[in-house]
């Protein structure tokens, strides 16, 4: 959240929904391992031991535990968006070690103004002890257009894999034909790349990309 949107999410609320979740997980969980051990089975509609009932309240309980930490990670999107002024925390707000938090943030379409000589796994650490500055002169970057083939062929996928499943042929070849016919389109579209000019780089370097 915080790299890619610039803001961190609600501590208070946060903090609510991890105990929420991991109490209500034991709580939940637990009693039904104790009752696959008796026996029980799934997809009951009834149960033949009384002596099991209060498992299932427990476990009921848990549910409802959990339920609440659901309710709680949405509560905190909710109050994070809303105060998302009050919550920015700029590109560094862990004082990282690893490379992508050398970004913008909200990052920029781009990952750096310039190749980085990486020599390590904390680089970042590395280039903030050097004190390290990308250099001012700018240039061009070239940058790959975005594409729905992806997604469309992914979903056509899924369609074929639906179809498979339950034998429903006709839709399966025609999916499968769809997907090669999107794959086969896209290798035609020459016009896939473009170039972010020097001066929009240096307008967003202008912000501060290198806590």
């Amino acid at each position: 959240m915080a790299q890619a949107f610039g803001f961190k999410l609600d501590e208070v609320w946060g903090k609510r929904a991890f105990w929420l979740w991991f109490v209500g997980f034991y709580v939940a969980f637990m009693p039904l391992y104790a009752l696959g051990l008796m026996g029980v089975t799934r997809r009951m509609n009834m149960y033949p031991d009384a002596g099991w009932q209060p498992y299932f309240i427990v476990a009921a309980i848990g549910a409802l535990l959990i339920l609440a930490g659901i309710l709680c990670n949405f509560m905190n999107f909710y109050v994070s968006i809303r105060d998302r002024k009050q919550l920015a925390c700029g590109n560094d707000p862990w004082d990282a070690r690893t490379l992508e938090w050398a970004t913008q943030s909200p990052p920029a379409p781009y990952n750096f103004p310039e190749d980085v000589n990486v020599v390590g796994r904390e680089a970042f650490w590395q280039m903030k002890k050097e004190n390290y500055q990308f250099s001012t002169d700018y240039q061009p970057i070239h940058m790959p257009k975005g594409t729905a083939s992806g997604v469309i062929i992914s979903g056509l996928a899924l369609v074929f894999g639906f179809a498979m499943v339950w034998y429903i042929w006709w839709l399966a070849i025609a999916s499968f034909v769809a997907m090669l016919a999107v794959g086969i389109a896209h290798t035609f579209n020459y016009h896939r790349d473009y170039y972010i000019p020097a001066d929009e780089v240096r307008e967003t370097e202008s912000k501060g990309a290198l806590a």
